[in-house]
């Protein structure tokens, strides 16, 4: 009789403690659901490596040095630092906005960033946003719409390198569009500053916060939902 209450009390609390285990999910459900973080994140570093090996390899091919309008200078930083702003004001607006619409491309944005299979910790956020701003600027903004401006108006050069940089970005025609606007913003910066840096900065910069509020929605899922 006691071997048949001490099971029951086993059983009462392995069934509890599955309980728990399920309401916690629920709490969460943004969670990353591969633990193997490291080949994940491998992976997308893998991919920085290869835009920057693009860039240089594109720049020799197409006679457009990647960094010919690189200069590391003080105005550069600070042009790049002051563009971030109404980038992250944008980011804020669509962090924090009730419309329906809004909320269901933020949700969808952040299932994806949290299906990649690892932690947006804050060491891996700085070498994303580091490599995807020096990676994808180099290729974008010093090959390819240096090498476009050599023989189209300015404005076309900005405009068809940037339809190339929304489609591969593509997750959806929505998310490509903006990507392809946000890259506009950057070949614009860069046409206006004359200096690659500036829109290295900025392009990182922007990365950052916004990988830090993906990190944040991750967490703390009422916060994906403008609460």
């Amino acid at each position: 009789m006691r071997a048949f209450h001490r099971r029951r009390r086993q059983d009462g609390g392995v069934q509890n403690k599955r309980r728990l285990s399920f309401l916690s999910a629920q709490r969460s459900p943004w969670k990353p659901r591969d633990r193997r973080q490291g080949g994940a994140f491998a992976l997308i570093a893998a991919s920085i490596l290869v835009t920057l090996a693009a860039a240089f390899g594109l720049g020799a091919l197409l006679d457009a040095p990647p960094l010919a309008r690189f200069e590391l200078n003080l105005r550069g930083l600070i042009a790049g630092l002051a563009a971030t702003a109404p980038l992250v004001l944008a980011l804020e607006w669509l962090m924090r906005s009730r419309k329906p619409r809004v909320i269901a491309f933020r949700e969808d944005q952040i299932a994806f960033f949290a299906g990649l299979g690892f932690k947006f910790t804050p060491t891996r956020i700085a070498i994303l946003a580091i490599g995807a701003g020096v990676s994808e600027e180099l290729l974008f903004r010093g090959v390819l719409q240096t090498w476009a401006d050599g023989f189209l108006p300015t404005a076309l050069a900005v405009l068809s390198t940037n339809v190339v940089f929304g489609a591969l970005h593509w997750r959806s025609a929505f998310y490509a569009l903006l990507a392809g606007l946000v890259g506009a913003y950057f070949g614009l910066l860069f046409v206006l500053a004359e200096n690659l840096l500036a829109p290295v900065v900025a392009h990182a910069a922007y990365d950052a916060f916004a990988f830090a509020y993906v990190r944040r929605a991750i967490e703390e899922p009422s916060a994906s939902r403008g609460s």
